[in-house]
């Protein structure tokens, strides 16, 4: 993303989806954090052209979003809002696909420990605060003086 010749358009929903569900999901801190590192350039990139962060980040996946950090601990996360990309190759869907997110999905104690839990929500949290801080102002100004906060 940070090469400067090379073209930017996939920097797009399904990438910044994965990105969020990779900081729900992720049990290790170095992915998260490099999720992370790699959410805020996204943003940069989506921010400097006008029009595009809220083309790319809709309102009702940001409501997604939010749902998916406010989900109680220790309740199963909803993944109908996951982006699921198809793996189909050649019209051919592989029978059997191994989901190594499932234990931080469930959100089972006994398999994912609070802290880890935490520490995933703490890091999708920032990634939403980051996307209010990169939020165009003009929409911003918007939202605050329609709603008289």
């Amino acid at each position: 993303m940070v090469v400067p010749s090379l073209p930017k358009e996939w920097v797009a929903t399904p990438f910044m989806s994965l990105l969020f569900q990779n900081l729900v999901c992720e049990e290790r801190s170095d992915i998260r954090n490099a999720s992370l590192s790699a959410w805020k350039t996204a943003l940069s990139i989506l921010s400097f052209s006008p029009g595009r962060m809220d083309n790319v980040i809709t309102q009702q996946i940001i409501l997604d979003w939010y749902a998916i950090v406010m989900t109680p601990l220790g309740v199963a996360v909803d993944i109908s809002a996951f982006y699921n990309p198809s793996f189909a190759v050649a019209g051919v869907v592989p029978i059997e696909r191994h989901n190594v997110d499932k234990n931080m999905l469930a959100q089972d104690p006994s398999l994912i420990t609070p802290e880890i839990t935490l520490k995933a929500r703490i890091a999708a949290a920032t990634a939403l605060a980051n996307l209010m801080m990169f939020w165009p102002t003009q929409v911003m100004d918007y939202i605050l003086h329609c709603h008289h906060f």
